[in-house]
């Protein structure tokens, strides 16, 4: 020993631990670990571009109505370990529906609140902040899996998927989703899909993505694994590990969430279309939309991936070409398969950058290429977009208050515009007719009909059927807008119930009583339904 019996004679005997490392780490490797560290760091950073919206005033507000509806869920999980929801009573009360919803991401999140419990001052708050933190922390797993999967050019590929605006929304902070668990499925899948014969570990690995990702959804995980199967029919090596991987998981969730299929209901079928076009992930994308996600480089890349196969004899350019084609048809049909597009071009583009004679051309190239998703990140850095996020936090506050004159013992059903029923539900523990489900459609066509009835016998008999004990209403402009979009009919142009119960609050229909209001908010009961019970 050069140091005997000093700290330095222990360090090196630390970095000489057998079977650990031979010896310290190089330049090179501690440039590798700092890059990685930056990258995850910038990662998870940019998914709190928009911490100011999710956290307010010391409460938690997530970023869209399904994230509620979530959370819903993980509440009956939290509260009572070892339930499987199967059935939403809280939408489209009183009848409920049967989601498609599994429970995977339910325990994820109700363990990361277990893990927030020892922090928080109450198991409410905890369960709120691992809402808000469990996407942007698959986010940073992720990009761990491919910075640990991918090779040369990985820092290219994981400053990508770092700054995409969709992969970010897929994994911004306080929006649990289960699109953030997908990513991260579908990543491992995917990459153990290129690894194929190279292990045994690739292909169990490979297996449970595949499956824990169909436990998920039985959507994308399940066009994704037809793609890849059809490409790689002919690599069978691996196949018998990652089938039994892959069935395994299968086995279990049919254990633990059966196999549901809810029959489509009469009213679903009906008003599915309209209902389809109020939502955002259900929209058509314009090629110019793709780039604003992946910047210029999508647009040469099958040209330059196909080269590569032919020329190069290189089977996963042909692999990551075919994903790449059918990914981008898939988004411009409906946007929601913008983030699998994003990903599965990150993923693409180490060997994408191998066509460029030189590597710095390779990375002007890639760096200029980014300009469209610059553009869209100043899009929505705009300051009009930060005067519409102000009144967005103004109203969630007012409708938390509301949520808290509704909280209690006796049972409350709630008629309230759609968009903001799953809200209330989870703030208040009440049941509503709405939601933002599409299992929930009638419930909100009847919401809708509710607030657009110029006959207040009509919009009572809506009120005696659905149960309902309270109705909240909101901004009568906004309301008939969306509800009229909904049905397909012009609204009143007077006298519409929702317009009425707002701008006249002290002077409703006898069979409804003001019970609270605030500057956004009117909240009525209705007596007889109180009296029922």
């Amino acid at each position: 020993m050069l140091f005997p019996d000093t700290r330095m004679d222990r360090i090196l005997c630390f970095w000489n631990l057998p079977g650990v490392i031979s010896r310290p780490p190089s330049w090179k490797t501690l440039g590798s670990l700092s890059l990685l560290a930056f990258l995850l760091v910038l990662t998870v950073l940019l998914r709190c571009w928009n911490h100011a919206e999710v956290f307010v005033g010391g409460k938690t507000f997530f970023v869209d109505p399904d994230c509620y509806s979530r959370m819903t869920r993980v509440q009956r999980v939290f509260e009572h370990p070892g339930t499987v929801v199967h059935r939403h009573a809280f939408e489209n009360w009183p009848q409920g529906t049967q989601p498609h919803t599994t429970a995977p991401f339910d325990y994820l999140t109700a363990a990361l609140a277990g893990g927030f419990r020892l922090f928080a001052p109450d198991s409410q708050t905890a369960l709120d902040r691992a809402g808000a933190w469990i996407s942007p922390l698959l986010g940073g797993l992720t990009a761990a899996f491919l910075w640990f999967w991918g090779g040369r050019n990985r820092g290219v590929m994981l400053f990508f998927f770092a700054v995409s605006p969709i992969l970010v929304h897929a994994t911004v902070l306080g929006r649990p989703d289960h699109q953030s668990l997908l990513l991260l499925c579908m990543a491992v899948a995917l990459g153990a899909e290129t690894k194929l014969g190279a292990s045994r570990g690739w292909a169990v690995a490979g297996g449970l993505a595949w499956g824990l990702g169909l436990w998920v959804s039985l959507y994308e995980p399940l066009v994704l694994l037809a793609l890849a199967l059809l490409f790689n029919a002919c690599r069978l090596r691996g196949r018998t590990a990652w089938a039994a991987g892959l069935l395994g998981v299968l086995l279990m969730a049919a254990f633990v969430d059966g196999w549901r299929w809810p029959s489509a209901d009469p009213v679903v079928r009906a008003y599915f279309a309209n209902w389809s076009k109020t939502i955002g992930e259900l929209a058509h994308v314009s090629v110019p939309g793709l780039l604003h996600w992946t910047g210029w480089l999508l647009l040469p890349a099958p040209v330059l991936l196909a080269w590569l196969g032919w020329k190069k004899r290189n089977r996963t350019a042909g692999f990551w070409l075919v994903l790449l084609i059918a990914l981008a048809a898939l988004t411009c049909w409906q946007a929601r398969w913008g983030y699998f597009l994003a990903l599965v071009f990150a993923m693409a583009l180490p060997i994408l950058l191998e066509a460029f004679p030189k590597r710095w051309l390779a990375l002007v190239v890639f760096a200029v290429s980014l300009w469209p998703m610059a553009a869209e990140w100043d899009r929505q850095l705009d300051p009009k977009n930060a005067a519409l996020r102000v009144e967005q936090r103004r109203d969630n506050l007012a409708l938390y208050e509301v949520a808290q004159t509704l909280r209690g013992t006796l049972r409350l059903p709630v008629l309230a515009p759609w968009w903001q029923s799953p809200a209330l539900a989870y703030w208040s523990g009440q049941p509503c007719v709405a939601g933002s489900s599409h299992e929930s459609l009638p419930g909100t066509v009847d919401a809708s009909r509710f607030y657009l009835s110029a006959d207040p016998a009509a919009a009572e008999a809506i009120l005696t059927r659905r149960r309902v004990a309270c109705v909240v209403v909101y901004d009568p402009e906004r309301v008939n807008a969306v509800s009229s979009a909904l049905l397909g009919q012009v609204p009143p142009q007077q006298g519409a119930m929702g317009q009425l119960l707002f701008e006249r609050p002290h002077s409703p229909p006898p069979f409804l009583e003001l019970a609270y209001l605030n500057a956004d908010f009117r909240v009525y009961l209705y007596p007889p339904e109180l009296k029922r019970q």
